[in-house]
């Protein structure tokens, strides 16, 4: 399949209010398909470009005369920077929302801890079970919604490497090197943070809820494990019914998400990138068939 269809495929995925958020990869293909087209321009004529103080923005510099090309450079590169800027507020103010949300999932963690090993406030088993099943659908959404920001990232640099192709290619210019080594340093694009947080976040799954974790490791994916007992049938089935619409939403975007993550691995290696930031964790894929699980249920369960 083509990185467009593909492109087209994950944004039909994700969630819809993301999607104007994205990389307008089909635009600024129609706007490409309107250059004329122009042969290879000399290395030397080529102007650089940098980055702004702030690292938010790329700027071409120089001028010559001889090469009419340049002046859409100028043009097209002030396109891309409208489309950086896009990319870096939203990632920005979507990273900081996820450190406060993960930050108060933790606070009620230790609430519930105390309050079940005190006496306190959650008297009964049931209220007990009923406020950790909360806090683990709020880990699941949160968690999914971490995956999709990376992919996010990694789409949207994709595309933009796939844009600097086709404009290189349209116009015989010399953009796609330079401009693409300055969107490596771009904050949507810096992960580390968001992976740690991610991590943080499966390590809690794991350690609030084991017994999913210990039947999706003994299940190959794909097959239903015909020696589980009937307390874990019960346990998926119980916490399918629980997580809500709202987060089978996210659980079917997040599939999707690592889907095209792996896709991007295969178009990436082609080009000078930090590839570890797509990796899915093994932790990731466990969760994915966990998900899977309670998904397949939660849907028998309705019809």
């Amino acid at each position: 399949m083509k990185f467009g269809k593909e492109f087209k495929t994950h944004l039909e995925e994700t969630l819809p209010e993301w999607r104007d958020k994205f990389l307008c990869y089909k635009p600024l293909k129609k706007l490409l398909k309107n250059i004329p087209s122009t042969p290879s321009l000399d290395p030397h004529h080529q102007r650089p470009v940098f980055a702004d103080a702030t690292n938010t923005a790329v700027t071409p510099v120089g001028h010559d005369h001889q090469h009419p090309p340049l002046d859409l450079q100028d043009w097209f590169v002030r396109i891309l920077n409208e489309e950086l800027e896009k990319f870096n507020d939203f990632y920005v103010d979507k990273e900081e929302e996820f450190v406060i949300r993960f930050q108060e999932l933790k606070e009620r963690i230790e609430q519930i801890k105390e309050s079940s090993g005190k006496g306190g406030v959650l008297a009964s088993e049931s209220e007990f079970s009923e406020e950790m099943m909360d806090i683990r659908k709020d880990l699941v959404t949160i968690h999914g919604e971490m995956v999709l920001l990376k992919n996010y990232s990694a789409l949207n640099f994709a595309g933009i490497v796939k844009i600097l192709k086709k404009y290189d290619k349209r116009t015989g210019g010399l953009l796609r090197l330079q401009f693409t080594q300055l969107v490596l340093h771009q904050p949507f694009f810096t992960t580390e943070s968001l992976t740690r947080l991610v991590h943080e976040c499966e390590a809690n799954l794991e350690l609030l809820f084991p017994l999913e974790a210990e039947v999706i490791e003994s299940t190959p994916q794909g097959e239903p494990n015909p020696s589980s007992n009937n307390t874990a049938k019960r346990s998926q089935e119980a916490s399918s019914s629980n997580l809500g619409e709202e987060t089978l939403d996210i659980y079917r975007s997040t599939l999707a998400a690592m889907k095209a993550i792996r896709g991007l691995q295969k178009f990436l290696t082609q080009n000078p990138t930090r590839l570890h930031h797509l990796r899915p964790s093994s932790t990731a894929s466990r969760q994915s068939k966990m998900f899977s699980n309670q998904a397949r249920n939660h849907h028998s369960r309705m019809f």
